[in-house]
């Protein structure tokens, strides 16, 4: 969900939020920024703000309150350039589609768009104000992948070395975790989001869940889940989080933590073990069977065969001899004696000749591959390249609209 990364703009959001009660005419507003011409009144400021509390079941603290006004002038300027940018391509959203998206939103939230709505009016937020977010939003998502869809190339040795990589991690210890990223540059933005981050964490010590914060304030990719990291192994992580999550036991969230990027919470929701050797390799296996009488001929095929390939044409010269295909198997799921016949035994090659009973057999090594159920397969490692390039293109594209466009705030 790119958009999410994008528009949220929680660098300078979670510091510098700020909000008082919302007025009833939108009129008797002031002007909180222009943007190219385009005003933005303190009403939608106001508007904004209340909703992003209420989406991240925060408490209006003071504090908060005084502080979310810069988070939601900062969106509302962002969404105001990416609208503008996607009006000159000529995209438009339609009612219906922000429709489905609200329906969306409400079944994923395990409530109706009615009570979603009446929600907000409770709150003193205008459905507009939610409906102008997604319609923002959706048109940004076509303008990137418009832009950018089709020029984004996941070669498969990307795939393949990704894979290989989490494989080998998998291997190590590994947590199930989630964080909340607000990346600053500058001492100044560093201090700032290091208070922010005390203060979101404050609010989840009071109960305001970790996933509604993540989704509302961080500027990981992982926000759009509620910031699950899912499995992921110590290397995996920035070093300055390693010796973090090391201490940190289960349900424990750490405190805010500097990294060359940002400042970071981190939530530890399990720990295990690494996955054992072969749980994350998927082996395909084929079994030659011939008499006992033929065991030397089936010992030579063992040693010669070139692989699997013309299995069914090797055995020709073996009296009685079949080939029975195993399929393919998670190798950690196979019998201690099957894997014990397999150690050392290269892909195409055979292992050792058994005997049971009147019949003779070896195991044959199709294929070894990297897979199993702790590890992604392609084209899930794929989707997982595609949306990071297609988000860091994103933001270079609406960085870019920032420098270029006229903004004043009166604030």
């Amino acid at each position: 969900m790119i958009l999410k990364y994008v528009t949220a703009a929680a660098a300078l959001a979670v510091a510098t939020l700020g909000l008082v009660a919302p007025v009833n005419a939108q009129n008797a507003e002031g002007v909180a920024a222009i943007v190219n011409d385009k005003v933005i009144s303190t009403f939608d400021v106001r508007q904004r703000a209340t909703m992003l509390l209420l989406f991240a079941n925060l408490q209006p603290t003071p504090d908060l309150l005084e502080r979310a006004r810069n988070q939601a002038l900062r969106d509302l300027v962002d969404e105001q350039l990416q609208l503008e940018e996607a009006a000159k391509y000529e995209i438009n959203v339609s009612g219906d589609t922000i429709d489905r998206r609200m329906t969306d939103m409400a079944t994923r939230s395990e409530t109706t768009l009615a009570n979603l709505t009446t929600e907000l009016a409770r709150n003193g937020v205008s459905v507009t104000t939610l409906r102008n977010q997604i319609r923002a939003e959706i048109a940004w998502q076509r303008l990137i992948s418009g832009m950018y869809g089709s020029r984004v190339r996941i070669s498969q040795n990307d795939i393949t070395e990704t894979q290989q990589r989490i494989a080998a991690n998998a291997r190590r210890p590994q947590y199930e975790m989630s964080e909340i990223f607000l990346p600053a540059d500058t001492p100044e933005e560093f201090n700032q989001m290091e208070q922010g981050a005390m203060r979101l964490l404050e609010q989840m010590q009071q109960r305001a869940p970790f996933p509604m914060v993540a989704r509302q304030f961080s500027q990981a990719p992982s926000a759009a889940a509620g910031g699950d990291l899912g499995w992921i192994s110590a290397t995996e992580l920035a070093p300055e989080l390693r010796p973090v999550a090391e201490r940190l036991q289960v349900g424990q969230v750490s405190l805010p933590i500097r990294t060359q990027n940002g400042v970071y919470i981190i939530a530890m929701r399990n720990r295990r073990e690494g996955i054992p050797d072969g749980a994350a390799s998927i082996v395909s296996l084929r079994q030659v069977t011939a008499p006992a009488a033929r065991r030397n001929s089936l010992d030579r095929l063992r040693r010669n065969a070139p692989g699997c390939g013309d299995l069914e044409r090797d055995i020709r010269g073996i009296q009685g001899a079949t080939v029975l295909d195993l399929g393919q198997t998670v190798e950690s799921e196979l019998s201690p004696d099957i894997r014990s016949r397999l150690e050392g035994v290269a892909i195409g090659a055979g292992s050792t000749v058994v005997t049971n009973g009147e019949q003779v057999n070896i195991i044959m090594l199709c294929s070894r591959e990297t897979g199993g159920s702790a590890i992604p397969d392609r084209q899930q490692i794929e989707d997982r390249l595609r949306e990071a390039e297609l988000s860091m293109l994103a933001e270079r594209y609406l960085r870019n609209l920032r420098r270029e466009a006229t903004i004043i705030t009166r604030q």
